[in-house]
């Protein structure tokens, strides 16, 4: 799944709370950022400033944790 453009990051971060299993953000290059990691947070919210970045990065997590997340991914 890729994140939509322009979601608001904050909701998209409480809704990662919300998921039962880890979602993580994984860029082109192969890293991948645990987002229920305060730590990962805030990389992520700085990486959306490099826009190409998030476009090209894909989000993972549990089939069940998919239908949470919907609104803000495609």
């Amino acid at each position: 799944m890729r994140l939509k453009e322009g979601i608001d990051l904050v909701a998209f971060v409480r809704r990662v709370k919300e998921c039962k299993g880890d979602v993580f953000l994984e860029t082109e290059e192969g890293d991948q950022l645990n987002l229920k990691s305060a730590l990962s947070q805030y990389v992520f919210v700085v990486l959306t400033e490099q826009r190409e970045i998030l476009r090209n990065s894909i989000v993972a997590c549990d089939s069940e944790d998919q239908e949470k997340l919907a609104e803000f991914v495609y």
